[in-house]
């Protein structure tokens, strides 16, 4: 008989809305391979949520991906107007929370809470949400192991591409450097700056018609995005820095001028993500790099790190990013869950 593992889908953007058509389109595969069924017991936003004690149909969670943003409350007649995470557990305790709130790098709310209040109440979490792991891994970690829980956030960094598991997975290295491309967003520009010779404002601006920038691009220009993501592989490989220990550039300050002298010289400007892990140093900047290096060809929103370690060199490129990328990443963490616990 097939394992029942009910979720509660907590954030209902782009991702959460990926996740429930995955888990539709996906349905009859997942039974078949893993022998389990997802069920979807609560789905939560800004503005409510929707609980259904047991689970939500294929049709429900595709009307539901389907609704107008912050408005699933309204679905009838599972809608709460104003519940929150605790009014959403009162009537429901899930397997696995599934964080996907946008990361708030001030203070991580109310993803923070959110996870230490399901691990509080005994439920496995998986997250996406990168700001409650860069600013308190090792409370959630030392919470998970004090209730003997399980916690995946392999959809924080390259979440098309599964790093995290290969880092996770280096137990008998010794990881020196990791560096690379970090961030699809300021990647994006610097390709349409060298391939199109298109300013720095233009090439952002195609990016926000495209979907690939955000209205306020500063986490991904400023470089916090990229520092974020090496704060948690610091955590990962056991020597953990703080967000504010990462020395970021501002990738603004590039014009044509920087471009065409570059290329000029047969170089090519990327925005790299560099942590030293003995030294725990960790940094963000724009860098000059020849032709022949790896991560010259990695052009569009493609992400790519190099891991340097005492064996060897290993080299990841995918995509880092995306509402459909980010959705695989995530289900992938929930199916692990699954087979964990069965």
């Amino acid at each position: 008989m097939a394992k029942k593992l009910d979720i509660a889908i907590v954030g209902f953007g782009s991702v959460g809305r990926n996740l429930a058509k995955l888990l539709v389109h996906k349905k009859e595969f997942i039974e078949k391979k893993y022998n389990i069924v997802v069920n979807v017991v609560a789905v939560m936003d800004s503005k409510g949520a929707v609980v259904k004690e047991n689970g939500l149909s294929p049709y429900e969670l595709l009307k539901l991906s389907e609704l107008p943003r912050s408005s699933i409350c309204l679905y009838k007649p599972y809608g709460i107007p104003n519940a929150g995470l605790k009014d959403v557990y009162a009537r429901i305790l899930p397997d696995v929370h599934v964080e996907l709130t946008p990361s708030n790098y001030t203070n991580g709310e109310p993803g923070l809470s959110h996870i230490m209040y399901a691990l509080e109440h005994g439920v496995n979490v998986v997250s996406s949400n990168k700001a409650p792991f860069v600013l308190e891994y090792d409370k959630i970690m030392e919470a998970s192991l004090r209730k003997n829980l399980i916690v995946k956030f392999k959809a924080t960094v390259m979440a098309g591409t599964p790093l995290i598991d290969l880092l996770m997975g280096l137990k008998g290295y010794e990881v020196e450097v990791v560096e690379g491309i970090l961030n699809g967003t300021t990647n994006f520009i610097l390709t349409e700056m060298h391939e199109n010779l298109v300013s720095f404002s233009d090439a952002l601006k195609k990016a926000r018609v495209l979907g690939i920038a955000e209205a306020n691009p500063d986490l991904d220009v400023k470089g916090f995005d990229a520092a974020a993501k090496l704060v948690i592989i610091s955590n990962i490989l056991g020597t953990p820095i703080r967000l504010s220990d990462v020395v970021r550039e501002d990738l603004s300050r590039i014009d044509l001028r920087d471009v065409y002298n570059a290329i000029k010289n047969g170089m090519v400007i990327k925005f790299i993500a560099r942590l030293h892990v003995a030294d725990r140093k960790g940094s963000v900047r724009v860098e000059k790099i020849p032709r022949s290096n790896i991560l010259a060809s990695v052009n569009g929103t493609l992400n790519c790190v190099v891991v340097k370690t005492d064996v060897n060199t290993i080299t990841v490129i995918g995509k880092g990013a995306g509402g459909v990328e980010t959705a695989h990443a995530v289900l992938d963490d929930i199916l692990s869950i699954g087979v964990m616990t069965r």
